[in-house]
C-alpha cells in the first residue's frame, strides 16, 4: 500500500527509529502522509482491514502550521493512534519539507527510511526551518512544538 500510494511515516515516530534506544523519543502516534488521490483508498485500508476507527476529521489545522496539508483524520484502534494527514501536492513528502523544524524530517517509503539532515539528527540538533520567519508561523503552536523536542534533548536554533 506505501509503495503504490507514495504514502510515507514521518513524525515523532520516524524519530524514534533514527535515535539511539536510551534516548529515543516515546512512542504515542504514528503520522501517516498520503496525497488526495489515494485519501479514501488508505482512509478505507485503516479501518476495514486493520480495525481503526475514525475519531475526528479536520481541515487544515493550526498545530501542523503548513499550507501544504489538506486535511487530518484522527484515528483510534485501543491505545494506538494515527493521525492521516492528506496533501494535495504530487508528493506525499511536501508538508515534511515544511515541519517547524529539522528534527523531524525524517520519513519512510516502503523500501527505505529518509533523514533529511542525518548527522544534525544523530547529534540531537535541530534548526528551526527558516519559513516559520518568513510566514509569520512563530505562534504557540510552533513554539511548544519546539519545546518538545528540547524536552527529549535537542539543541535547537535558529542559526546553522
Amino acid at each position: 500500500l506505501l509503495e503504490r500510494t507514495g504514502t510515507v511515516i514521518s513524525g515523532s515516530s520516524m524519530l524514534h527509529l533514527f535515535q539511539a534506544k536510551s534516548a529515543a523519543i516515546t512512542l504515542r502516534d504514528m503520522d501517516i502522509y498520503a496525497t488526495h488521490e489515494f485519501e479514501g483508498e488508505i482512509l478505507s485500508h485503516l479501518k476495514e482491514k486493520e480495525g481503526y476507527k475514525e475519531d475526528l476529521k479536520t481541515e487544515r489545522k493550526a498545530e501542523y502550521n503548513t499550507s501544504a496539508i489538506k486535511r487530518i483524520y484522527k484515528l483510534e484502534k485501543g491505545k494506538k493512534k494515527i493521525d492521516l494527514i492528506i496533501t494535495e501536492w504530487a508528493s506525499a513528502i511536501v508538508p515534511i519539507l515544511q515541519f517547524h523544524s529539522t528534527a523531524v524530517m525524517n520519513y519512510m517509503t516502503a523500501r527505505t527510511f529518509v533523514s533529511l539532515y542525518p548527522k544534525w539528527t544523530k547529534d540531537m540538533k535541530s534548526l528551526v526551518n527558516p519559513r516559520m520567519y518568513l510566514h509569520d508561523s512563530t505562534n504557540i503552536q510552533t513554539v511548544t512544538a519546539l519545546m518538545k523536542y528540547v524536552r527529549h534533548g535537542f539543541h535547537v536554533t535558529a542559526e546553522p
